[in-house]
């Protein structure tokens, strides 16, 4: 399911054509949080760019199942994996179904378009059947602290929640 709009890169090219929104969010020094809740979960990001900040770019994040139908069929912990900066990042963590499960990407350069995705898979019970939930998130955004008239109004969908059941 596609989850709300982002900002994006302003519209380029001949004057009075709109190029398509871009489906990413653009970190800048007037949009410098994201934060986007659904009916799977809750997902936050932030990248600081005013005043004194780190040219790395850190970008803490957080993700919370808040699903109460999931929540009440899980049975057990979740283990949860998150990838990063074509490969470079990686994050895992078990954690009870509900916890706010947050970590910080670092680095990133200006104006490249990165994807962190993360899954978490838990034992759950539906009907008296155990079975296996997956449920992820893919966030798509870039840094750029010298954008001007960047809107979040003007994107398409950052975010992306799955969930499915299997064995």
């Amino acid at each position: 399911m596609a989850l709300g709009t982002a900002s994006a890169a302003s519209a380029a090219g001949r004057p009075g054509h709109r190029a398509p929104a871009a489906h990413y969010f653009v970190f800048t020094k007037r949009h410098q949080g994201f934060a986007h809740r659904d009916r799977v979960g809750a997902f936050h990001a932030q990248v600081k760019l005013t005043g004194r900040y780190s040219r790395l770019y850190p970008m803490p994040w957080s993700f919370q199942i808040t699903s109460a139908k999931l929540r009440a069929i899980a049975r057990g912990r979740a283990v949860c994996t998150a990838t990063g900066l074509n490969g470079h990042y990686h994050d895992r963590h078990v954690i009870p179904v509900g916890y706010v499960w947050h970590s910080t990407v670092r680095p990133h350069r200006v104006r490249k378009v990165y994807t962190l995705s993360g899954t978490c898979t838990f034992p759950v019970q539906v009907g008296g059947r155990p079975g296996r939930a997956f449920v992820g998130f893919a966030f798509h955004y870039a840094i750029n602290p010298d954008a001007r008239g960047v809107s979040p109004k003007a994107a398409g969908s950052a975010i992306t929640t799955t969930v499915r059941y299997g064995h």
